[in-house]
């Protein structure tokens, strides 16, 4: 499964791909601490976090040779170089039901309630290592969603956001075409809070 944008493709995972998701992960944590974001995510890198490969490696498996199998697909985004080689640039994970931690929240509970048929951004995630090359392959990926949810009856994208750093990350999704929802917080292992905001695209209103 894939699709073409200009030079970029979005296509879904597969095994040889894990160790460019999780290095990925890792190369935003540098630039996210240098805009202020470094609360997001915090500053252990993924790649020593316990059981975070062998999630994603699990996460590819489930679904690989399983076209019609949105319960969580990881995409990775390639650009065509000027030699023709396919360059890895980002990754996503989409899945098509708003996940457990938003279902627990009473301030989104009215939101979820009237939930049409979707597909959901789990995380959108460019790698640093790439440069401008990686730019662009955010707007790819939702177009991916697009098409995919209404070949498939879907009427709705859903995101969240981090909703620190003055939402610089809510802008970010509003420019590509998403209206916030509501905020809602969770609580982190540490004890700490993490506010987020829920972010909607609604398909019947949106241009291809």
């Amino acid at each position: 499964m894939s699709q073409k944008d200009n030079d970029l493709e979005v296509r879904s995972a597969v095994a040889g791909d894990a160790k460019f998701i999780v290095d990925t992960f890792d190369s935003t944590l540098p630039y996210l601490a240098s805009v202020g974001a470094g609360e997001m995510w915090g500053s252990e890198p993924f790649s020593q976090r316990d059981g975070f490969m062998e999630d994603i490696v699990e996460a590819i498996q489930k679904v690989e040779d399983k076209e019609a199998d949105d319960t969580r697909r990881i995409l990775v985004v390639e650009r065509r170089d000027p030699n023709g080689a396919e360059n890895r640039v980002a990754a996503a994970m989409i899945r098509d039901a708003l996940p457990d931690h938003l279902h627990q929240r009473p301030e989104l509970a009215e939101e979820i309630s009237k939930a049409l048929p979707l597909l959901y951004l789990e995380v959108l995630i460019a790698d640093h290592r790439a440069g401008p090359d990686r730019k662009g392959a955010g707007a790819a990926v939702i177009q991916f969603m697009k098409r995919r949810a209404q070949a498939s009856g879907k009427r709705v994208l859903y995101t969240d956001a981090w909703a620190g750093n003055a939402r610089r990350l809510n802008r970010y999704y509003a420019d590509l075409g998403f209206a916030e929802v509501g905020d809602f917080s969770l609580t982190r292992k540490n004890g700490s809070t993490w506010t987020g905001t829920l972010l909607r695209l609604d398909l019947s209103r949106s241009a291809n």
